[in-house]
């Protein structure tokens, strides 16, 4: 795929952290249109089939700070592939579910292996990220789900056709083939490593932020509440919302409002590479403020014009803004834990989950006990709150990269602690750095560990090696 085509600052891995975020956008999007109607071949209630929807998402937020908590002890790569594979082993058990209770609990366990992977992916992802390439970084990881979600339903309701099982067996082996794709990527980089004499140490566990830290940042403050407004928005209002609003006051088929869910979609995938480079090229809060301006516009002028015309308008302002927002946040995020890990990571991933329950409640509410034009006003406090806290001014303070943090260079990433040594200059220092990308842990040449040597201050404060040589390295890549 094109959206996928290697770009020469991200590391390979997170390549297949993306591949992994497609396997689980597609089978999500397979298994989600007939869990309901699987559901309800046990003989229950419209409500209790709904619940096996709601107790995925429910157990997903329960869960990301306790698979936070997780990676305190064990690694990211393990954490994330025990996770897939959880996920990958409760839909194969589901497809066979003799009761409706067994289905209940097994959608539960999804939802929990869910959550370990995509916050160790998102540990992962910040800690591989650079104030240089941040955006770009995440515009990979992100683009994975976006393909996924657009592909997943397509393809759901083909498989549908042959048995109501045979979604959950796809997912199945989608999550399976993503536990492949990441165990053999990060074989062949350690591999790659150890022939530049580069030795991971796996043990080693990123330094800890508590989230107190974190909230203390006006850019993490930011993030969350963009997060949370784009799954409010971007995602809970678009999905539930659009298509009973198609049908009830516009008075449109199923048909009709696929296609207008579909342009917002199309347009998510074209933007979000550029969307990277803008995010590393003009800087975080500007793309952020930008992103959150263009949700905040749609959402006013559809509660204003409730028409055809301005519905597609609003998704294609969903789509740009939501991508923009989406990628400057975690980019910003990336900033403000600087390779640390912790409850902040979690905080982050279910702030969007909770927008995206909370959205479609508040909103359909509204619109059953007053009209759709309320409904979506009532989402004009969430979305505008994002744009005032994107608005206010706030500068990263870049401080010496922690030893779990990943240096980008022209090929892929290095783990990089930060060492200088004050008689050598700046090119000898970047071109000592080996060409790598593994797992981000401490890593030395092979020999014995170099005794550390005290960092030297280059202005306000003391830059990492890391930062540099990503800068200039990507400077050199582009002229």
């Amino acid at each position: 795929m094109r959206l996928l085509r290697r770009d020469s600052v991200v590391p390979g891995p997170v390549y297949a952290l993306a591949f992994v975020n497609v396997c689980i956008g597609l089978g999500y999007g397979v298994v989600a249109p007939v869990i309901p109607v699987f559901a309800r071949d046990f003989g229950v209630s419209d409500l209790a089939a709904s619940s096996v929807v709601s107790i995925y998402a429910f157990t997903r937020v329960l869960s990301s700070f306790g698979a936070s908590r997780l990676l305190v002890r064990f690694d990211e790569r393990s954490v994330l592939t025990a996770g897939l594979l959880l996920a990958a082993m409760s839909s194969l058990a589901a497809a066979f579910a003799p009761t409706f209770l067994l289905l209940l609990i097994l959608r539960a366990v999804g939802g929990v292996g869910t959550a370990m992977f995509t916050v160790a992916g998102q540990q992962l992802l910040f800690r591989y990220s650079t104030p240089d390439t941040g955006g770009r970084t995440a515009s990979v990881f992100q683009s994975g789900f976006l393909i996924g979600g657009v592909l997943g339903p397509v393809i759901g309701g083909a498989v549908a056709l042959l048995s109501l099982r045979a979604p959950f067996l796809t997912h199945a082996v989608t999550l399976i083939v993503g536990v492949a794709v990441v165990w053999f990527a990060f074989r062949s980089s350690d591999k790659k490593d150890a022939a530049n004499g580069v030795v991971h140490d796996l043990s080693t566990r990123p330094e800890i932020m508590t989230l107190r830290s974190a909230m203390r940042h006006r850019g993490f403050r930011a993030s969350i509440a963009s997060n949370f407004a784009n799954g409010w928005v971007g995602n809970g209002v678009r999905f539930t919302l659009v298509p009973l609003f198609v049908a009830t006051v516009i008075g449109g088929s199923p048909f009709v409002s696929g296609l207008v869910l579909v342009v917002g979609a199309v347009v998510q995938i074209v933007v979000v590479k550029p969307a990277g480079k803008l995010v590393d090229s003009w800087g975080r809060r500007p793309m952020l403020a930008f992103g959150s301006a263009a949700i905040l516009l749609g959402i006013c002028a559809l509660a204003a014009f409730p028409t055809l015309p301005v519905l597609i308008a609003t998704m294609v302002l969903w789509g740009v803004g939501g991508t923009c927002a989406m990628v400057a946040s975690a980019a910003t995020v990336g900033d403000v834990l600087e390779g640390k890990g912790g409850s902040p990571v979690a905080v982050y991933q279910v702030t969007f989950d909770v927008g995206t329950m909370l959205g479609p409640l508040v909103a359909g509410a509204v619109a059953a006990q007053v009209s759709y034009s309320l409904a979506f006003t009532a989402s004009i406090p969430v979305a505008a709150l994002a744009l005032l806290l994107a608005l206010r001014p706030w500068r990263t303070t870049a401080i010496s990269t922690p030893e779990t943090k990943v240096v980008v260079n022209e090929e892929s990433a290095v783990p990089a602690p930060t060492i200088r040594n004050h008689s050598m200059g700046k090119e000898d220092r970047c071109h000592n750095r080996s060409h790598s990308g593994g797992s981000p842990t401490t890593s030395y040449r092979t020999g014995p560990a170099p005794s550390p040597v005290p960092a030297e201050q280059t202005g306000p404060t003391a830059l990492s090696l890391s930062t540099s040589c990503a800068g200039s390295n990507e400077r050199e890549s582009t002229s």
